[in-house]
């Protein structure tokens, strides 16, 4: 039967994991600054994509016109605005609870 072999960075007889890295360091192509978001307005009505806040994941979308969703109601909601999404990156536009 095979014996364990001990790591080969092991001091002493003990076996230690080697350290993780990060899967960002690994990556060449990764670059240090992000990606553009590129949004045309298209009427005087559009409001560009803000952030909440500095560490905020994505943008939030504004309505160019006052509009009236349901209660778990669906709808169509004009932004007037074009957004080309930088390669390598998605958009998702999900529900948003207010208070």
């Amino acid at each position: 039967m095979a014996q364990p072999q001990p790591d080969s960075h092991a001091t002493n007889g003990s076996c230690q994991p080697s350290p993780k890295i990060p899967k960002l360091h690994q990556n060449d192509d990764v670059s240090s600054t992000p990606p553009f978001l590129r949004v045309k307005k298209l009427s005087d009505k559009a409001v560009l994509p803000s952030r909440a806040s500095p560490l905020s994941a994505g943008y939030d979308l504004s309505s160019a016109v006052e509009t009236k969703v349901p209660a778990r109601g669906k709808a169509l909601v004009a932004t007037d605005i074009s957004i080309a999404i930088p390669e390598g990156t998605y958009a998702r536009v999900g529900k948003f609870l207010s208070d």
